[in-house]
């Protein structure tokens, strides 16, 4: 899962940087590459209680990575630039920073 998390942190960071610095405007194309990862990296946390939070905790869990699910694929339906980007960089990147956040808890 760590290394998941570590791909998933550098495609993100492609893609916002990339918008945001070099001003390239293939985010959406981009985001399509990365699909199957991004679902690889979901699926994880819906598969079960892996960090061990109480049922009211993982619910809401579930629900924000669904949630950043159906923001991925509406704005790859819809071609939104702006709505893929805060879905990678506000909702992806939280998930992944949640896995990291854990992983640094047990060191």
């Amino acid at each position: 899962m760590e290394d998941k998390a570590k791909q998933l942190w550098v495609v993100i960071d492609t893609i916002c940087g990339g918008y945001h610095i070099y001003k390239d405007e293939k985010v959406i194309e981009k985001a399509k590459q990365a699909a199957g990862q991004v679902q690889e990296y979901c699926e994880v946390f819906l598969q079960g209680n892996y960090f061990g939070l109480d049922e009211e905790a993982y619910g809401e869990l579930c629900s924000y990575v669904v949630q950043v699910l159906r923001d991925f694929v509406e704005a790859l339906e819809q071609e939104d630039t702006v709505l893929m980007l805060d879905t990678l960089d506000y909702g992806l990147r939280e998930l992944i920073d949640l896995y990291r956040e854990k992983d640094e808890a047990a060191i």
